[in-house]
């Protein structure tokens, strides 16, 4: 096999303002009117022509025909996660009066069957063929080529093979829920392999069986919780250990569109019962996401006797904070809170646990049976 070829590790880009935002929006608005005298491609030029001026890395497209059934506004990043964000941001802020839907990110095309040309080659959905595994609670990808491809050409079809799978999966799929690439050597043998044309069902039976993704939130009375003590490498053993509580039944939820944003809130203590009122503070907090269905607790972890930290995926980074200092001042009041927000669409930070744990749990099994 080939390197990985695909990352979803990613900085994001630097955020835009609401200012920003609404000055686009604004200016959309007062165009509208001869926007939509255009017709698609028309259409498309111009309202990007106002956009570029503010989110020169975004674009606008067309799916179906606007004011007809299903017609709507696409914001894209042409699959570049570290705007995704902006695009998030740019939909969440849209005038609410349009006459049809603004949405972010492509969605699936509607023909997996479609061939591409560039340059001069060209490479259809049934040309390529795709094999997938778990890759420690993310899908994993083997591709392979169906045709002879010339040597001078491999990485043109492979490059014109991720526009593919973008079209064919769409954009959020594409990018977000799926890890490693790897592209087989010309002739290697690939066991499960299927062409991409019949793909899109066996990702979704993929993600949902066999990685859990349900994208429902767990019943409480259902929950799984785990348990871990954690030592740095090389610690004292009379030290005390961090206690990690992982919620495992979060997994259900993982990559959702809606909850791309990382909170953690840091309490400190130093005693049994300011240990409680960060506990209450952090408790009432989940409560009332999970209430909501506006976010969800990925774990818990204790720092020796000094603090607890609790970590969230959320829906809107500010409510959430804002909503935190306001429960820890009724909960917690005196207790100096530390809140970090980061953009983790990918859910890096829950899974690279959730793939570690449950590593170790398969390990454990073995050397028990």
């Amino acid at each position: 096999m080939s390197a990985n070829t695909h990352e979803n590790d990613h900085v994001a880009a630097a955020p835009l303002g609401v200012p920003q935002i609404d000055a686009f929006w604004s200016d959309f608005s007062d165009q509208l009117a001869s926007l939509e005298t255009l017709e698609g491609a028309e259409f498309v030029e111009q309202a990007n022509a106002l956009l570029q001026p503010y989110a020169p890395e975004l674009s606008i497209e067309l799916e179906g025909r606007l004011k007809e059934p299903g017609g709507k506004l696409v914001i894209t990043a042409h699959g570049n996660i570290e705007q995704f964000e902006n695009v998030q941001a740019l939909v969440r802020h849209a005038p609410q009066g349009l006459p049809y839907g603004v949405q972010a990110f492509r969605s699936r095309t509607l023909n997996p069957e479609f061939s591409m040309g560039m340059q001069g080659f060209e490479l259809s959905c049934t040309d390529v063929l795709v094999a997938h595994y778990d890759a420690g609670g993310i899908l994993g990808l083997q591709l392979s080529f169906g045709k002879d491809i010339p040597v001078d050409m491999q990485e043109h079809a492979r490059h014109m093979a991720f526009i593919l799978l973008d079209h064919v999966l769409g954009e959020w799929d594409f990018s977000v829920r799926v890890g490693p690439i790897e592209f087989a050597e010309p002739g290697e043998q690939v066991d499960g392999r299927q062409p991409l044309s019949l793909f899109p069902p066996i990702f979704d039976a993929f993600q949902r069986d066999t990685l859990g993704r349900s994208y429902d939130y767990p019943q409480q009375e259902h929950d799984r919780w785990i348990s871990l003590e954690v030592r740095a490498r090389g610690a004292d053993e009379d030290e005390v250990p961090d206690l990690l509580t992982f919620h495992d039944s979060a997994n259900a939820l993982a990559t959702r569109a809606d909850l791309p944003h990382f909170i953690t809130w840091r309490l400190p203590f130093s005693s049994q019962e300011t240990l409680d009122s960060a506990r209450d503070a952090h408790d009432a907090l989940d409560a009332e996401l999970r209430r909501l269905q506006r976010g969800i607790q990925a774990f818990a972890r204790m720092e020796g006797m000094q603090s607890r930290t609790v970590a969230f995926y959320v829906d809107d980074p500010d409510y959430a904070m804002q909503l935190a200092n306001q429960l820890g001042a009724e909960h917690a009041p005196g207790l100096k809170a530390e809140l970090q927000v980061a953009y983790d669409p990918s859910w890096r930070e829950y899974l690279g646990l959730y793939g570690a744990i449950h590593l170790h749990e398969r390990e454990w099994t073995e050397d028990a049976a």
